[in-house]
């Protein structure tokens, strides 16, 4: 049976979180890029929300929905008026014009929330998530570029999201 039609299932990661994640500063919820049920237990449990996605139409079609949502619906759907979108990443990024112009369009559409740099698409990294291996067994010539981006983006995450 789906948890879906279940009384006060959207609190279900809520509550088995409380207590839980206490030893730890930050707790990060990956979500599938939906707003069906798993998404909103994730954000029926998070204070903040940080939106990754692509740089092509139907990926800011989704992340203007989540949104919306998170501005419009979660205050009362969810119960969780405090839920605050903090950051835009742009993942899987490839420097072509088509690329460039929605890479630009989400700029217009997000403003200061799209957080740099973008992560850019790199076959190395791609290979790597597919086949089961962290970013520190990796091999490759690009990997110190991988690094710096994810560092960089860490740094904006701990300056967006302070701990309290």
């Amino acid at each position: 049976m789906s948890e879906a039609g279940i009384a006060g299932a959207w609190r279900r990661l809520e509550k088995a979180l409380e207590g839980v994640d206490d030893a730890v500063d930050y707790t990060l919820i990956d979500c599938p890029p939906s707003l069906f049920h798993l998404t909103q237990l994730g954000l029926a449990a998070a204070h903040d929300a940080v939106i990754v996605t692509e740089a092509d139409f139907y990926s800011i079609e989704g992340a203007k929905r989540v949104r919306d949502f998170i501005e419009h619906k979660a205050p009362k759907d969810l119960a969780n008026p405090g839920l605050s979108l903090r950051g835009v990443i742009i993942n899987r990024y490839k420097d072509t014009v088509r690329q460039n112009e929605q890479r630009d369009s989400i700029r217009r559409i997000f403003g200061p929330l799209v957080w740099d740099p973008t992560v850019k698409f790199i076959e190395q990294l791609a290979t790597s998530n597919n086949n089961g291996i962290s970013l520190d067994e990796s091999k490759g010539d690009r990997l110190p570029e991988i690094r710096a981006t994810y560092e960089l983006l860490t740094q904006t995450f701990l300056k967006e999201i302070p701990l309290p």
